[in-house]
């Protein structure tokens, strides 16, 4: 058979969905390659690699049932992009449900309903912008045994997950939330340019083990304080210009972080958009941490964009800098 008739035949059954025989299951595969120069200066400890930015691939499944009912699903995985090393590296998402006009209900691997509302808004970057939100603050990404509802009533939007998992299995980078737990957010689209979202998290953190180091036997148990989240965030709209503003509070037990972020972003054209953006984070352990961000990104089409995202974070315990951190990305994304 000519080759281009076999190149031809592959692309197209990557880019439109598979329909199973009976017309009704279809599923549709998309992913992103993200690879970029990576810049790092950690003082004496300086970097440039190639590195892969959050690369991943999956399938979007949905069914007519009947009776107004979608049978739904969902596989994404992240995948390494810049070596030729264990190219599926990790689960992503990986839930199944149903929806229908009562909205939707899934199990699984997802995006918490934390970070749908709340973290949207102020984690708006390509990549750098995680570190006060995530890393210092806690808030988390995806979430792992986990049952969620969705739902939009006119301009407000909703999502509502619960946790099982008394087992504790230990969570990546992205799922802070280890334990049981709830969590609730909520979005108000006041009006096409103005968004204001609220979002809670409470987690039962599981009691600890301690250990005698030498003989490795069990000594006792540590009691682990609940976690605590709160974040209420807003995108207000001006022209081609868009505020982003978010403030959340993390408690656990006596202990607390506070982390305030802003951003703002301007379209130059059809095109181009700047981002930029600052924040801080401290805890009532005398702990900080400063962040400023610039990004700009072009869209070259076909799904192909270029960017370069740079920030600076600093850290500090009791006015002492602990590391200051500078990291910067050239990159180029393709979403498929």
């Amino acid at each position: 058979m000519n080759k281009k008739l076999i190149a031809a035949a592959v692309a197209s059954t990557l880019a439109a969905p598979v329909v199973y025989a009976d017309g009704h299951l279809g599923i549709t595969p998309y992913g992103r390659i993200n690879n970029a120069i990576d810049i790092r200066d950690a003082g004496e400890n300086n970097t440039v690699d190639v590195s892969n930015v959050s690369s991943r691939f999956g399938f979007k499944g949905a069914g007519d049932i009947g009776n107004g009912l979608t049978a739904i699903g969902r596989y994404e995985f992240a995948t390494t992009t810049d070596k030729e090393q264990n190219n599926v590296a990790d689960l992503r998402l990986g839930y199944v449900g149903l929806s229908g006009g009562f909205g939707s209900v899934t199990i699984g691997n997802q995006w918490s309903a934390y970070f749908n509302h709340f973290g949207t808004i102020v984690s708006p970057t390509y990549s750098l912008g995680y570190y006060l939100y995530s890393s210092y603050a806690g808030g988390p990404f995806r979430t792992s045994n986990t049952i969620k509802y969705s739902n939009s009533f006119g301009p407000v939007s909703l999502d509502a997950d619960l946790r099982l998992n008394e087992s504790g299995e230990d969570n990546d980078v992205a799922e802070k939330l280890n334990g049981d737990g709830f969590g609730i957010g909520v979005t108000f689209n006041a009006t096409d340019s103005i968004s204001i979202a609220i979002s809670a998290d409470s987690e039962e953190n599981n009691d600890t083990d301690i250990v005698d180091e030498e003989t490795g036997d069990i000594l006792g148990t540590a009691a682990a304080e609940d976690t605590d989240r709160f974040g209420i965030a807003g995108k207000f709209g001006f022209g081609p210009a868009a505020l982003h503003i978010g403030h959340q509070t993390t408690e656990q037990g006596n202990f607390e972080v506070d982390h305030t972020q802003v951003y703002v972003s301007v379209g130059i054209g059809d095109k181009t958009s700047v981002l930029v953006g600052a924040g801080v984070a401290e805890d009532n352990g005398t702990g900080e941490a400063d962040s400023v961000f610039l990004g700009a990104y072009h869209n070259l089409g076909g799904g192909l964009k270029l960017y370069l995202e740079t920030t600076s974070v600093t850290t500090e315990d009791a006015g002492v800098e602990l590391s200051d951190i500078t990291q910067t990305l050239l990159g180029m994304r393709i979403d498929f």
